[in-house]
């Protein structure tokens, strides 16, 4: 049951993205809270993510979760928006992706999530070999970019433990969400 309810599903048209409990700071990362599935979002068919998603739905694994705080504004992602990001399992995150990145807690399945874009720096001490390779590369600062103004960037602790959930597709309005319970669907 459990692979079921991080599932995408094509119906009738519509596609049906998992739905994450996790709050989604666009702002500071907030206090850990429990993430869950146990809804899934009903994306329309006019849609603009499924004319170049709907043949990739497996390899792109399509997910969803509220977005709170005012960070993202500029690219015009709003506070009670919905955030759709790709859940596709990739090696690395690229230097200015918008991601989905959480701040592990010390229970599982708890943590705290935020939608930021994600600043690949050298470290302070970087250096440059006789070749003129990069030597420390492997300790970068990753600093995590706001679409605000008025929000200072914030470096992740060296020592904490994050991971990246996906990267950010689009935003859609709270009153064109619709949620689906996962019973509703009728899995098989």
């Amino acid at each position: 049951m459990a692979r079921e309810l991080d599932q995408t599903f094509l119906r009738d048209g519509y596609l049906y993205v998992p739905f994450n409990t996790a709050p989604l700071a666009a702002g500071p990362f907030l206090p850990d809270s429990l993430n869950r599935v146990d809804q899934h979002v009903k994306l329309p068919p006019e849609f603009l993510l499924l004319r170049h998603l709907e043949s990739r739905v497996d390899q792109i694994r399509p997910a969803a979760a509220w977005v709170h705080g005012d960070s993202m504004i500029d690219i015009d992602v709003q506070d009670g928006d919905l955030a759709i990001f790709q859940r596709s399992r990739f090696s690395y995150v690229e230097h200015g992706n918008i991601v989905v990145i959480e701040r592990i807690g010390d229970e599982e399945g708890f943590g705290s999530w935020a939608l930021k874009k994600l600043v690949i720096k050298r470290p302070p001490s970087a250096a440059r070999s006789d070749q003129q390779d990069d030597i420390d590369w492997e300790d970068p600062v990753i600093v995590l970019h706001s679409f605000n103004p008025r929000i200072n960037p914030s470096q992740l602790d060296p020592t904490g433990r994050y991971r990246v959930h996906g990267i950010f597709l689009r935003s859609v309005r709270r009153h064109d969400v619709v949620l689906v319970p996962l019973d509703a669907l009728n899995p098989s």
